[in-house]
Parts: C-alpha cells; sequence; structure tokens
C-alpha cells in the first residue's frame, strides 16, 4: 500500500496547475487534451471540498494506492 498527503494548500496549487495547463492545451485547439486536464482538475476540486468539511487541523487528504 502506498499513501500521498496532500494538505488542501497543496491540493489548490495542483488544480492551478492544471488549469493553467488546461486553458494553454484549449488556446493551442486541442480541445481534447484540454478536456483531459480539466476533468482532472475537477477530480482534484472534489477533494479539495470534501476537505472544507473538516475540522481546519486535520485538513490533510490522503490518497492510497492498494493493489
Amino acid at each position: 500500500m502506498t499513501t500521498i498527503s496532500f494538505t488542501s494548500g497543496q491540493i489548490l496549487d495542483i488544480i492551478s496547475a492544471l488549469d493553467e495547463k488546461e486553458v494553454a492545451l484549449y488556446e493551442a485547439d486541442d480541445k481534447h487534451l484540454a478536456a483531459y486536464y480539466m476533468n482532472m482538475g475537477a477530480q482534484f476540486q472534489r477533494v479539495y471540498d470534501r476537505l472544507q468539511d473538516v475540522v481546519p487541523e486535520k485538513r490533510v487528504a490522503e490518497l492510497v494506492l492498494v493493489s
């Protein structure tokens, strides 16, 4: 099992980077790849939204890979 921890600030940074990539690809007329990055950003946004329900001292997202 592998885990990665993200603070809410780190998740916001990831969302920002994905948004920038999406905009650049959209402007370069690569709509399919732009949609790919938009969907990834939306997934991280959902994680961030869930963190807002947690007490501020415990706002850490644990992503776990189990195989």
